[in-house]
């Protein structure tokens, strides 16, 4: 039994509890090992962690370019939201950047958890004993936790510039993935490029029901579901805000904290 859950992946089975618990467990370790630490040696922490998780993606991208005959195909591509993450997360460590620390938590973060709560992409490999397998696991638990463990340990404040900035970033890249989409689609025969699920929802998630309120159309040349991408848009941006406002609570009980009320 222990063996078969090792190597296949069942929704809600003890593999999937362990793993919804792991970047909270991740974050705990963090901030506690951590809290007492020089901000340096925290964020030289943040660099590795970020570095690992690169690496990491590295290694599942290159398995599956072997295993598909060295066939470029949009997957290996780094343009996923999830995927996107792990360097954004880098950049914002190595500059000190709020505006990547932004798009880190208001947008990555609460997607890569929702590709934990949601695993339906695990649930469909054969095995996870892979780097393909091992990467969802090993990325997401990195993403989640690192991001939250460098909000508890106030490395990066979220300012108005960084929030409109992360805001406008995110809002270009979410239409830009459409044409991108449809161009990748038609240049990799037999592949379905997918970023940020514009072209279709991942199974197994609410966003499959938003797709079925639509209609598969062509316009422009482009294969859309208007109702799904303007559904979806609503809910990035939903999600964005409901997260920055989650920071703004933080941010506003650290100070009340300070003041000793």
């Amino acid at each position: 039994m222990i063996g078969e859950m090792l190597l296949i992946f069942k929704m809600w089975s003890l593999f999937h509890i362990l793993f919804l618990l792991a970047p909270v467990l991740l974050t705990i370790i963090l901030y506690f090992s951590l809290r007492n630490k020089s901000p340096k040696t925290q964020r030289i922490v943040g660099i590795i962690l970020s570095v690992i998780a690169v690496i990491d993606l590295g290694l599942r991208n290159t398995e599956i370019f072997i295993q598909g005959g060295n066939q470029l195909q949009p997957d290996i591509i780094p343009l996923q939201i999830c995927h996107l993450a792990t360097f954004i997360m880098l950049l914002a460590f190595l500059f000190k950047s709020k505006v990547m620390f932004a798009i880190a938590f208001c947008f990555n973060l609460p997607f890569a958890a929702m590709s934990i709560i949601f695993a339906d992409g695990l649930a469909h490999m054969e095995t996870v004993i892979c780097f393909r397998g091992l990467a969802y696991l090993l990325g997401h638990t990195l993403i989640v936790g690192t991001t939250v463990w460098a909000l508890l340990s106030k490395q990066f404040v979220i300012d108005k510039k960084a929030h409109h900035q992360s805001m406008i970033i995110i809002l270009v890249y979410y239409f830009a993935t459409i044409p991108v989409n449809n161009l990748f689609t038609k240049l990799m025969p037999g592949f379905i490029s997918n970023y940020a699920y514009s072209m279709r929802p991942e199974i197994g998630t609410p966003m499959e029901t938003f797709y079925g309120w639509g209609k598969p159309t062509v316009f422009l040349g482009m294969d859309v579901n208007a109702v799904y991408l303007l559904l979806m848009f609503a809910l990035g941006v939903s999600v964005y805000w409901i997260f920055y406002g989650i920071y703004k609570w933080y941010e506003y009980r650290q100070a009340v904290s300070k003041k000793g009320l």
